[in-house]
């Protein structure tokens, strides 16, 4: 008699079974053939991708994205300040603009990133990626005061105080109708590198940290005053503090044909419309190297 084989358990059977070629149907279908896609190469790739984006503003607008505020502000042409009016004129209207030129002896005026020859300020980034209509429409002016001090080692230096002005435009914001933050610390440690030059014999400084305390959120579209001032200086260390404040100057200001700004109050720092945005310090370090690149620059 033959023997009697043990019952196999019902997963074992399952696992045992003949193997059947089945078709897996894609949970999704392309317009395009995989295969084809990929003896086509990355370019036709692209062209599929870009398919698959809104086309046009109606589409955009209909996004659940946006809400509709938002929509109707897409659908006009905002009017931006940088846009109706020449921003040079605007900056030299400035009260406090017009009171430093007026004082040449005390501070001097400079567009640093106007400074950097072409070919390498296209990679700069304050003077190259963020320049242009709709971010830093204006290179920065700083206006810059130094006078001698002495370190507590007995040292004679010169401690620095810069105040820039410069224009913010739409296209730097972070959350919408917001400047991004990074923006603020970016041009904080610009304007703070040009304020600690001074204090170093080589002019160079790099920065060791940079601690920045927002206060208010800051609005695109206005003009920013950022006033640094070097506090201390000990050997290839310095020290440097500011503050950041935009002018009550608003979005779409009324012109008219004898004044850029009808109200020049509006341009003032001290107009109870003023909001001081954030503060900023940092120390910044006279890199050991920075005599031998000074000296290679000058031979």
């Amino acid at each position: 008699m033959a023997s009697k084989l043990p019952s196999l358990p019902q997963a074992t059977k399952w696992l045992l079974r003949p193997s059947t070629t089945r078709s897996l149907k894609p949970a999704f279908s392309s317009a395009v053939p995989t295969s084809c896609l990929h003896q086509q190469g990355p370019s036709r790739s692209a062209v599929v991708h870009e398919q698959a984006l809104p086309q046009t503003q109606t589409q955009v607008e209909s996004s659940p994205f946006f809400t509709q505020p938002q929509t109707q502000s897409l659908s006009k042409k905002a009017v931006s300040l940088d846009e109706t009016a020449n921003l040079d004129a605007v900056i030299s209207q400035l009260p406090l603009v017009q009171s430093l030129r007026q004082s040449r002896k005390t501070y001097k005026e400079s567009r640093p990133h106007l400074a950097i020859p072409p070919a390498i300020r296209q990679h700069h980034f304050v003077g190259g990626s963020l320049a242009g209509t709709g971010k830093l429409a204006l290179a920065p002016y700083m206006w810059t005061s130094s006078r001698k001090s002495k370190t507590e080692s007995g040292r004679t230096t010169h401690v620095s105080s810069v105040v820039s002005v410069f224009h913010i435009g739409r296209d730097l914001c972070g959350h919408p109708g917001f400047v991004h933050g990074g923006l603020l610390s970016v041009l904080f440690d610009e304007v703070f590198a040009r304020c600690v030059s001074a204090a170093f014999p080589s002019g160079l400084g790099m920065t060791a940290n940079l601690n920045v305390d927002f206060r208010k959120p800051a609005l695109p579209d206005r003009f920013y005053v950022l006033r640094a001032e070097t506090t201390k200086v000990e050997g290839r260390k310095a020290w440097v503090e500011g503050k950041m404040t935009y002018l009550p100057l608003p979005l779409a200001a009324p012109l008219d044909a004898k004044s850029l700004v009808s109200d020049v109050e509006l341009l003032s720092e001290d107009h109870e419309g003023a909001v001081m945005v954030s503060e900023a310090r940092a120390l910044f370090v006279e890199p050991k190297f920075a005599d031998v690149s000074v000296f290679l620059l000058m031979d």
